[in-house]
């Protein structure tokens, strides 16, 4: 339609009307692109909003983890050194039956978060957290996986010492089960132990162990809970919008 309106102008050397109707399929190619810009870039937005809600799923799936994880560890540490106090001043009511049981029975029970990163792993070889318009948010996202990739890596290196420490306290003390079938002491001479060194110093290595395990848990716990806050945040503010 418009090639016949064109021709026929140019014949009539309207050059006028020519002009109008070049005029007319630039404008007309122009909000043309535009809306496809537009719909392309909201389309993008959509897909977005649907990671970062997924991903916010799975940072509330694994807080929840770190929040159990963490109300059945406890002060550990604390129990270790006390532990370790009354071996090395041969006086056992500087400790409780309860810090005993801990450290000779359960000292390896130091649970690692499961890391949920399908979505971040999605995100990135999507390139859609690289495309983020908010790169504070996206650098806090990938610093958070890197962080908890470290975490991971750093209980795994902390445990390296944990078999030297069990040969020391099997050759100790008495291991058993309670009555729930959870590790349990079942006894140990405590005036002979107070004067083993090597079992005083594998109290010490558990105390450590206690420590840089509460130390880095607290640490990925922190920028979880930064992460979920500033993407909560952002979530908000997008359905504000």
């Amino acid at each position: 339609m418009i090639l016949r309106t064109v021709t026929r102008h140019v014949r009539d050397q309207n050059w006028v009307a020519v002009f109008l109707d070049f005029l007319i399929v630039v404008v007309g190619i122009f909000v043309g692109l535009q809306v496809t810009d537009w719909n392309a870039q909201r389309q993008a937005k959509e897909r977005e909003h649907a990671w970062l809600i997924q991903l916010s799923e799975d940072l509330d799936a694994m807080r929840a983890e770190f929040a159990v994880i963490t109300d059945r560890a406890g002060a550990r540490s604390e129990q270790a050194l006390r532990v370790f106090r009354a071996l090395e001043t041969c006086d056992r009511d500087r400790a409780s039956e309860g810090d005993f049981e801990t450290v000779f029975a359960r000292y390896q029970n130091q649970r690692t978060a499961t890391i949920v990163s399908r979505t971040y792993d999605e995100m990135v070889g999507s390139g859609a957290l690289a495309e983020m318009d908010d790169r504070s948010l996206s650098g806090r996202i990938a610093g958070l996986f890197g962080g908890l990739e470290t975490y991971v890596e750093f209980i795994d290196g902390v445990r390296v010492s944990l078999p030297v420490v069990d040969r020391v306290i099997w050759q100790n003390v008495d291991l058993s089960f309670d009555t729930a079938d959870r590790p349990a002491l079942g006894g140990f001479d405590f005036e002979a132990i107070c004067q083993n060194r090597e079992l005083r110093n594998a109290v010490w290595e558990i105390q450590d162990l206690f420590f840089d395990w509460e130390l880095i848990t607290t640490r990925a716990i922190e920028q979880l809970e930064s992460t979920a806050n500033a993407l909560d945040a952002h979530l908000n503010k997008s359905d504000a919008t």
